[in-house]
């Protein structure tokens, strides 16, 4: 999911007042910045005066248990993250008295790179410069396991509009590395222009940190023509621009062959990681600075002759190679005395002199030539690397066309030939004019009736920036509510679908039916990753009241159902898990369920395994028994080889 944050030229919007003290230990000062979900002000540490940026998730949100969840999440996966690259976050917490949760960061003063880019382009030097700051930020988080899934030049502010200082922010409450879905709705459309083909299902459809080296790639392109590539308008053009690497005419043929690699559409073809995506770049400074060291160079080769010495000559090369040495000719020693000289005596060599300055010619002459035969053969490197790529794209192109992709259609698919009775998708203009207020996006959802195995929740409730979680075992029921929303508010939502097996649509009946019934703030789950290895650890954290009881549920692909209670480990108003998984195959949907209530819940009791069928239906009747609040958090993530 994405959400469009957005620099206000006015503080106009604020719904926390300059002198705000929050659990006296931060003062807000003004707004900065304001999105779908939540507000960024400037504000300052009571303790030593330094300013800070405090992030607030909206107080009409504030018992939502998704958007909490996606709060936390961010506070979560970036606390110990700590690169200069990235701005740093330095706390979570809620504030006792005004009853809201806060996130304090480091507060960087400077202009987006969006905006910069507005003036001109960067030249191919500091785009250079940009590729491995932003490279080195992006792969401190990746080594954390922290996907960005949102880089932009939005995403980017120069620190007194210094490129070499730049940074990433925003990482997002809407976009957790813990999220994975398939977006469907014209609310994702703003960020068609850097999304990567993974993250509209393309190619597995599996999003890792070579889907931030795409983006990064489209970003740059940006950078170099002082406006964004068109990488389509329409659900149909975005996917299918996707399938083949941008048109890089007019870009710098320096760099050229770098953006060509990041923009491969399938992942397997791009760079191994932003560090080798950065390694790419040329060395040294661009070929047309050369000319001076070059020949400052063959001048102490011929200082170096006449001095009877050695010299190093490293040639300029895109790819690294050893130096090579060029050991200078010595003059041979001289034993004919011309007639009238004395051969104890140093002669005056004014020839000599002439004589190096022709070596030095030579030497020039040399470096010359072996410049012109590596750009020769650099040059033919990319023409095989390119024609490889072509090769490739052309064979992946046939069988795109041979075999259906195995992804979920963003534009109007019609109907489904395995459900006869589908109703077709109503058709709708894509733009649309928000009408409907908060109250109204919640009461539509909330009364929605998708039929069998359909949940939605609203993330955030404000048009026209309107966030749907989505879980359920088909696209077309979300489709049709996407239309339905469309055509009675008048506003595009985005909707985020976290598809399952039909084996697991229990639980998602479960969900339909009682998480509206409960408190949103009673329950907060976050996990560590979203796709997971055989083998490898599912950890987390389960957020709830110190004295209330938590039990923690799995549920597979098969629809079984595991009780992981007994792995919580409880310290104050948190437990955290971490289990061994194991899955074979291709990645397939995982469940993990909290929840939590003021007794331990008797049809749990026995622990073990069940099917979902069964014990959802259970859990279900015990809570309507029960009339005191119980929370509920779910979480999605996919495990496989």
């Amino acid at each position: 999911m994405t959400e469009e944050t957005v620099f206000l030229p006015q503080p106009s919007r604020a719904f926390i007042q300059p002198g705000t003290r929050l659990n006296d230990t931060y003062v807000v000062r003004s707004l900065i910045a304001a999105g779908g979900m939540g507000e960024v002000y400037k504000g300052e540490a009571l303790g030593t005066g330094d300013a800070v940026a405090i992030k607030v998730i909206k107080p009409e949100l504030a018992r939502n248990t998704a958007a909490l969840a996606l709060f936390r999440r961010e506070a979560s996966a970036l606390h110990h993250l700590n690169h200069e690259a990235i701005v740093r976050y330095f706390v979570f917490s809620v504030d006792a008295k005004l009853d809201l949760p806060y996130l304090a960061m480091e507060f960087v003063d400077g202009v987006l790179l969006s905006e910069r880019l507005k003036d001109e382009p960067l030249d191919t030097p500091t785009l250079s410069l940009l590729l491995r700051r932003l490279a080195a930020g992006l792969q401190a988080a990746h080594d954390l396991g922290i996907i960005h899934r949102d880089v932009s030049p939005d995403n980017v502010i120069l620190p007194g509009g210094n490129v070499a200082r730049a940074k990433l922010i925003d990482f997002g409450i809407a976009r957790s590395p813990n999220q994975e879905g398939t977006v469907i709705g014209g609310g994702f459309a703003g960020k068609y222009a850097y999304v990567s083909p993974e993250q509209l299902g393309l190619y597995g459809g599996e999003v890792t940190p070579k889907s931030d080296i795409y983006s990064l790639g489209l970003l740059l392109v940006h950078a170099a023509r002082g406006q964004a590539i068109d990488m389509g308008s329409t659900h149909l053009e975005v996917i299918e621009k996707r399938r083949r690497v941008p048109d890089l005419a007019g870009i710098d043929e320096r760099i050229r062959p770098v953006l060509t690699a990041m923009l491969q559409p399938n992942p397997k073809d791009r760079p191994a990681d932003m560090a080798a995506a950065a390694a790419l770049l040329p060395t040294g400074e661009p070929r047309r600075r050369r000319i001076g060291p070059l020949l400052a160079a063959a001048a102490g080769l011929a200082t170096a002759a006449i001095l009877g010495g050695a010299a190093v000559l490293v040639l300029p090369r895109s790819d690294p190679a050893p130096p090579r040495v060029v050991e200078a000719p010595r003059p041979a020693p001289r034993n004919d005395a011309g007639p009238g000289t004395d051969p104890g005596r140093p002669q005056e060599r004014p020839p000599e002199r002439s004589q190096g300055t022709q070596q030095g010619t030579q030497q020039d002459d040399d470096v010359a030539r072996r410049k012109a035969e590596f750009e020769k053969a650099a040059r033919e490197r990319a023409a095989q690397h390119r024609a490889a790529l072509d090769e490739r794209q052309a064979l992946e192109e046939r069988q795109a066309r041979e075999e259906r992709p195995a992804v979920i259609p963003l534009d109007d698919p019609g109907p489904d030939p395995d459900e006869p009775h589908a109703p077709p998708r109503p058709e709708l203009p894509r733009t649309v004019t928000a009408t409907a207020n908060a109250d109204q996006v919640e009461r539509f959802v909330r009364n929605y009736e998708g039929g069998d195995c359909f949940f939605a929740t609203a993330v955030s409730v404000h048009p026209p920036n309107v966030v749907v979680d989505a879980f359920g075992a088909l696209s077309q029921p979300f489709m049709a509510f996407d239309a339905a929303f469309q055509r009675d508010l008048g506003v595009d939502p985005q909707i985020t679908l976290h598809q399952v097996m039909e084996a697991q649509c229990p639980l998602v009946d479960f969900l339909a039916r009682q998480f509206p019934l409960r408190d949103a703030r009673a329950a907060s789950l976050t996990i560590t990753s979203d796709l997971l290895r055989n083998g490898q650890e599912l950890s987390g954290v389960v957020e709830a009241g110190s004295d209330r009881s938590i039990e923690l549920l799995l549920i597979s692909d098969d629809g079984r159902v595991s009780n992981l209670g007994r792995s919580l480990r409880r310290s104050g108003d948190s437990a955290r898990f971490s289990v061994k998984v194991e899955g074979n195959g291709t990645p397939k949907p995982q469940l993990l369920l909290a929840l939590t209530s003021q007794k331990p819940l008797s049809s749990l009791r026995g622990g073990g395994t069940a099917r979902a069928s069964q014990i959802f239906r259970l859990i279900g009747d015990e809570l309507d028994r029960d009339p005191r609040p119980a929370g509920i958090a779910v979480s999605y993530f996919k495990l496989g080889n």
